[in-house]
């Protein structure tokens, strides 16, 4: 039964910005798996890369997905920019909903994110190596990202124009594959 939408996509792409206001259209609630990890866990992301590791981090964060993915209530759902690379996570979140890869270059992403320091992957003080980090965890994600029902580039667009234009996307996605409640 699918019943969600996914976002995905690498960090920066726009993905929480973009599920809010796609919960808005759609009136479901908005869920970040990050979010859902840091109450889980009682400490942010980058505190569990830093104090726990990598693996603790993607145990927790496959939890998140399971425990959200089977919420009977549809929701628009933005997933961190490794969940898919877990297979189980990758089969859950494609039985249970719409998968949308949000698209986006390296240099968009590195305008995104630069000044973040809540990013524990890509913490580089030199642009072209932050570049070089990007690029490189990009294209090991890309063939599982470019596997979602729907890949919408975002570099091109505002936000409103993206909302709007997924909003369609996704119904015509339903419409090929029934919704069920």
């Amino acid at each position: 039964m699918r019943k969600h939408v996914f976002l995905a996509g690498f960090m920066g792409a726009g993905k929480s910005k973009i599920g809010k206001l796609l919960s808005k259209e759609f009136s479901w609630p908005f869920y970040d798996t990050d979010d859902e990890i840091e109450k889980r866990a009682g400490k942010s992301v980058k505190e569990i890369f830093d104090n726990d590791g990598e693996p603790v981090f993607r145990k927790i964060e496959s939890e998140a997905v399971s425990l959200l993915s089977g919420n009977s209530i549809p929701s628009i759902i933005a997933l961190g920019g490794g969940a898919l690379m877990d297979e189980n996570n990758f089969q859950r979140i494609k039985a249970n909903g719409i998968l949308v890869y949000i698209k986006s270059s390296p240099e968009q992403i590195y305008e995104r994110i630069k000044h973040s320091s809540k990013r524990p992957l890509l913490q580089q003080d030199e642009k072209e190596k932050m570049l070089k980090r990007i690029t490189d965890l990009l294209d090991k994600r890309s063939e599982v990202y470019e596997k979602a029902d729907i890949v919408f580039n975002r570099d091109v667009l505002s936000l409103e124009d993206i909302v709007k234009n997924l909003y369609t996307e996704i119904n015509e996605c339903w419409d090929k594959e029934p919704f069920e409640e």
